[in-house]
């Protein structure tokens, strides 16, 4: 049987009470999918990855992305964020909903940085 090449993302999507959840959809060779519930009031801490992009693909809810020296963007349902090489981000969800995004990884091992938001 072949592996999987299309996934039902909301299948996968998992929250926890006490913090952002994310869970890996599929890692390859060329790549790492992720995919993150994030409830009303939880942080993705502010980080970067000094080997790769991670391009955030939000499905649902509202959330403000760090975009790094204290600034910040609302990125919502239908939208894509781009974070390249060293790139500081991350997100909070300021709302009453819960956030739905994918994180796809540009190789699968990008390492992680914490940073400041």
């Amino acid at each position: 049987m072949l592996n999987p090449r299309i996934f039902a993302l909301e299948a996968h999507v998992r929250f926890s009470e006490e913090a952002a959840t994310v869970t890996e959809i599929i890692q390859t060779e060329n790549s790492s999918i992720a995919i993150w519930g994030v409830k009303p009031g939880q942080i993705v801490q502010a980080h970067s990855h000094p080997n790769g992009q991670d391009t955030w693909v939000v499905l649902r809810g509202t959330l403000t992305y760090y975009l790094g020296n204290n600034q910040s963007q609302s990125l919502n349902a239908g939208e894509v964020a781009i974070a390249e090489k060293n790139q500081i981000h991350g997100a909070v969800n300021e709302n009453n909903e819960d956030a739905v995004f994918v994180s796809i990884y540009s190789a699968p091992q990008i390492g992680y940085q914490i940073a400041s938001p």
